[in-house]
């Protein structure tokens, strides 16, 4: 019978996912505010897609940093200091906000950027703190789980989001899941700082739940010495050893790149300047991509991994690359919301596949790095993106729409990539050409 993690492991479990629970669903609310309240009431959607760019280029050296860290010290002590730094954070632009008014473009951005910091560090740490409590055979089922538990999250945040950010009045309607709602009563609207306490609130009570953490590591895992810039050059090596896995890695981001690109940068100015919509219609996609995520989870990692990974993911690439074209043309909002239940549903999928292939592939001592490398090339991709799509030429009337027929073609690119990596890949699988063990 196959190994089951000790009850203490599947205790510690319980934990994290709570903790990534409670901190997420507060710290979503804040990603779907910020980019909506600087875009539609600020109306600084030039400055904000700016900084967004320059904000993602220069986290690159921290990503970089970041997974030296997650390979040299203590994942949980790393959890509970990233908490304790972003809850700060939140807290104080909450309060400054509550002191002085309404807040302006730059203590939004503040937050918005520690939010961002924290994104890029917590979920390579999230999945390499999950590898070293989970047995090998149990893989597939934690990275599902941790899908299923991350979107239902960002469902409750849209929800919410909707709801806080422009209040509903007794008898109106609000969209939620692209569905209208009558609300029998009324609920004011939330200003940005009062969102920024409750975001703040919540990475301490994750806090408290992280320290609560006691576990047996189930996996190998020896941090390695050095230097930052050592292990940096180790991890790298290792990829350049392997070529068709670095090739695969660095593609199989692609839907990835284009999720934040589309989600913080294009939707909001696509909903408000070509589909004349609200802040509900922006709240109902997040809904709706998260509702697809989590029908994912649930289908994903039994359905998808009847077939290798790497033709799996191609495919799913394409077909993103082909429903990203249909929105350059076509100006219906039941489209809108079709399309980001799928986006949702391919992008676990995807995530899923790749996570699950990586965790096979790759020891945990070298996880951190492997996927922070990944995560580099992909923040530059993105960072070159968010620069273009900034321009004030996309923010003209509606020709925000012509960004998603670039990124169609980028997506498309990327699948006949994967596809091309796929023989040489398999053939290594098949001759136990995985690397499973330590230096």
């Amino acid at each position: 019978m196959p190994h089951k993690p000790p009850s203490h492991n599947r205790r510690a479990l319980l934990l994290l996912f709570s903790a990534n629970t409670i901190s997420g669903a507060a710290q979503g609310i804040s990603m779907i505010a910020v980019p909506w309240y600087i875009i539609d009431r600020l109306g600084a959607g030039v400055a904000f897609s700016s900084f967004y760019a320059v904000f993602t280029l220069l986290s690159v050296f921290w990503v970089m940093y970041a997974g030296a860290l997650i390979d040299r010290f203590n994942r949980q002590r790393l959890f509970i200091g990233l908490n304790a730094v972003c809850g700060s954070v939140a807290l104080a632009g909450g309060f400054y906000g509550w002191v002085t008014g309404p807040l302006t473009l730059v203590p939004a951005l503040v937050v918005m950027g520690a939010t961002l910091l924290n994104f890029n560090l917590h979920y390579p740490a999230l999945y390499a703190f999950a590898q070293e409590m989970t047995d090998e055979q149990h893989y597939s089922k934690i990275i599902s789980r941790l899908e299923i538990q991350g979107q239902s999250t960002s469902m409750l945040s849209g929800a919410l989001a909707a709801l806080m950010l422009e209040g509903v009045t007794a008898g109106n309607e609000v969209m939620l899941m692209g569905i209208p709602v009558n609300f029998p009563f009324e609920i004011r609207p939330w200003p940005l700082h009062d969102i920024f306490l409750l975001d703040g609130a919540t990475y301490l009570i994750s806090l408290l739940l992280m320290s609560a953490i006691r576990y047996r590591a189930l996996t190998r895992y020896h941090p390695e010495q050095g230097h930052v810039l050592d292990r940096l050059r180790s991890g790298y090596a290792y990829l350049r050893s392997n070529p068709w896995l670095l090739c695969f890695g660095v593609l199989s981001y692609g839907v990835f790149v284009t999720v934040l690109v589309e989600d913080r940068v294009l939707l909001p100015t696509y909903i408000r300047q070509h589909l004349s919509g609200g802040a509900d219609v922006f709240a109902s996609n997040e809904m709706l991509f998260a509702f697809g995520a989590l029908c994912s989870g649930l289908v994903a990692g039994s359905v998808l991994s009847r077939w290798p990974a790497v033709y799996g993911i191609g495919m799913l690439m394409a077909l993103m690359g082909l429903l990203f074209a249909v929105l350059t043309f076509v100006k219906s909002l039941p489209y809108l919301f079709v399309f980001s239940f799928v986006y949702g549903f391919v992008n676990t999928a995807v995530r899923i596949l790749r996570v699950q292939y990586l965790f096979w592939r790759v020891e945990n001592g070298r996880m951190g790095r492997v996927l922070s490398f990944f995560k580099v090339t992909d923040t530059l991709v993105r960072g070159f993106f968010i620069a273009l799509f900034s321009l004030s030429w996309f923010h003209e009337g509606n020709q925000i729409r012509f960004a998603f027929l670039i990124l169609s073609a980028f997506l498309l690119l990327c699948a006949v990539g994967i596809w091309h990596t796929a023989r040489p890949l398999l053939a290594e699988d098949a001759t136990g050409g995985h690397s499973s063990t330590t230096d």
